[in-house]
């Protein structure tokens, strides 16, 4: 399903977006805004009364009058500048603060609650990649917009004050200047537009540089780039990126590179005419040497205006699309209803403790985003209450979709999915997933304490009695028991020194015990075992055969010896449900599931007699 083109917010939208949120979070803001801006606007005035006080005072003959004039002036610049200083380092936090404690909290939240088909495919990867940009820099985003839009409200007024002045002493100096102004503005806007257009160019080798710098740090990826000599391959795609990047950043680049000129050629005509005019009025004896400098410094700070809001202005731009891609990957969708749901009070059911469900397959199809081809076909399977069910199949049938749709991380593209004669959409898809246990074949660990990869919540909170009794069911408590933390030691040194890296056959047992704390009256198993020898899965199916008793079971395999101990086998082919029965059945009956055991069984054979 795709989404619908949402309307992009201005760039004044996105400032008031930014306020009102560091407002709200930090009132003493206002304030420091405020003066801020008064300050940043006196201070250049301030700074040109300098040389022109000082001629003030010479002209007078009194080196009392010339040195009050000095001081004073120098007094004022100093403390306007010192409390600008202030204000500006302040302002900087607020604008950091405010960035990630506002926006960028909200991306996180976002990532994961929103459905998993809004992160999942690649399409969708590239609008979280572009969207995380607008919140993760300094410089760029809501923070640019933030501090950008600021300095825009400076310069803003500068250029009505300045300019106010300069139209006093001749208007055709401010119409010669505006007109400068008029045509840089144009020739930016070129470049602005190709950096619009150009977007995908600029996230995309940031997004898969970024991968590459996480797998170049991920130990389990670290062993294969060891082993199979992958450092090169690694720097080969990390380098063709940094290529691919620097070289739109050149063409970037070569477009700014106009108005650069356009800008030298300005700032000549501009001073050839203040300097003549200026001059000409000294002469006259309209203004004297002190006045003369004083409008030359107000040209001169005028000019340096004119020129930083079409600077600003095209940042400011680019500042705001990037933080419109956060807001394009924040107002996704959801297919599914999330806290809401229409559960009748004491429905045992659709509950975390209550009675195992019954589920329904009715003519479920599915298509992925950005494909044309269906995964799945009018597949229809209904598994009664306290059921063991036997997904399996060739690798590429759809087995993981199935386990994908049954987890309520994809919603069908055609027909339905009933849990108990209800939709997940009518039961809420969190209440829905709280009925869950599942244990996916790609699953690994997070680098948390052990507790709280069990258990999913703070360690305080965990029930440690129950906790201790899952591990050593799982086989995993003796371990546990060794460690100088227990159960507080954190998996792998990522976010602790002291944490530990467990072996293929601990984390399994990691899994399970978490399987069973959760102890929901559904239990998924998707090939959880697929790194393990055929024997050896089945041994351990065995004993994840025992966990499913009253509850809903659905064990996913492509080898058929692991899931005979099933109340009923399910044999997918090419997305469609191709034969069905118990083991006995489908054996009896000689079709695509007996000719592929028959070829396992064989390969199982021939292992146990060589191991023999």
């Amino acid at each position: 399903m795709k989404d619908k083109k949402e309307k992009k917010n201005t760039i004044f939208k996105n400032a008031f977006i930014v306020y009102k949120a560091m407002f709200k979070r930090y009132p003493a803001a206002v304030p420091l805004v405020l003066i801020y801006i008064v300050i940043s606007v006196s201070l250049p005035f301030i700074n040109t009364l300098i040389p022109a006080m000082a001629i003030k005072g010479i002209t007078s003959g009194s080196v009392q009058t010339f040195l009050l004039y000095i001081v004073t002036t120098a007094c004022f610049f100093c403390v306007f500048s010192a409390v600008k200083v202030f204000c500006e380092k302040k302002m900087q936090l607020k604008h950091t603060y405010t960035r990630i404690s506002v926006f960028m909290l909200d991306f996180i939240k976002k990532a994961i609650n929103t459905d998993y088909l809004n992160i999942e495919p690649q399409p969708k990867q590239k609008k979280m990649g572009k969207g995380v940009q607008g919140v993760s820099s300094n410089y760029e985003g809501a923070e640019l917009v933030s501090t950008l839009s600021m300095e825009f409200v400076v310069i803003v007024l500068g250029i009505f004050s300045y300019g106010t002045a300069i139209f006093i002493l001749d208007w055709k100096v401010l119409a010669l200047t505006l007109g400068m102004f008029v045509v840089d503005v144009l020739i930016r806007n070129h470049a602005v537009k190709y950096g619009d257009s150009h977007r995908e160019s600029f996230s995309e080798p940031w997004r898969k540089m970024n991968y590459y710098e996480r797998n170049s740090m991920n130990i389990s990826a670290g062993k294969d780039i060891r082993i199979f000599g992958l450092k090169k391959l690694f720097d080969y795609h990390f380098d063709k990126m940094i290529n691919i990047y620097r070289k739109f950043r050149y063409r970037y680049q070569l477009k700014w590179y106009y108005p650069t000129i356009a800008d030298t050629a300005f700032n000549f005509v501009r001073d050839w005419a203040a300097y003549t005019l200026l001059i000409y009025k000294v002469l006259s004896g309209e203004i004297d040497a002190a006045t003369f400098t004083i409008y030359l410094g107000v040209i001169a700070n005028f000019s340096q205006y004119i020129y930083d809001v079409s600077m600003h202005f095209a940042n400011l731009r680019d500042a705001s699309h990037q933080f419109n891609d956060y807001h394009t990957f924040m107002q996704q969708k959801d297919l599914f209803k999330h806290n809401a749901a229409v559960i009748e009070p004491g429905d045992a059911s659709i509950s975390k403790s209550g009675a195992a469900p019954s589920i329904e397959f009715r003519n479920v199809s599915f298509t992925y985003e950005g494909s044309d081809k269906p995964v799945l076909k009018n597949v229809s399977f209904k598994i009664s209450a306290d059921e063991k069910i036997a997904l399996v199949g060739n690798n590429g049938a759809g087995k993981t979709t199935i386990v994908k749709l049954l987890c309520g991380l994809y919603q069908p593209t055609g027909g339905e999915i009933l849990i108990d004669g209800k939709s997940i959409n009518d039961i809420g898809v969190e209440n829905y997933q709280d009925m869950i246990s599942v244990l996916f074949q790609d699953t690994s660990p997070i680098a948390l304490s052990i507790a709280e990869n069990v258990c999913g919540c703070e360690p305080d909170n965990a029930d440690k009695e129950k906790l201790n009794d899952c591990l050593k069911k799982a086989g995993l408590l003796s371990k546990v028991n060794t460690l100088p933390k227990k159960e507080k030691t954190y998996i792998t040194q990522t976010l602790d020194e002291k944490g530990i890296v467990l072996s293929g056959g601990e984390t399994q047992k990691l899994l399970l015990a978490k399987a069973m704390y959760k102890n929901g009256p559904m239990l998924i198993l998707d090939e959880p075992t697929s790194a393990l020898d055929p024997i050896a899965e089945s041994t351990i199916y065995e004993e994840y055969n025992q966990m499913a008793d009253h509850k809903t079971a659905v064990f996913i395999s492509h080898r058929l010896a692991s899931t005979k101990f099933c109340d009923r086998i399910l044999f997918l082919d090419g997305g469609q449900i191709v034969e069905e029965g118990t083991h006995n059945e489908l054996m009896k009956k000689g079709g695509k599931y007996k000719e592929i055991f028959d070829i396992q069984s064989h390969y199982y054979i021939e292992e146990a007699s060589n191991e023999n």
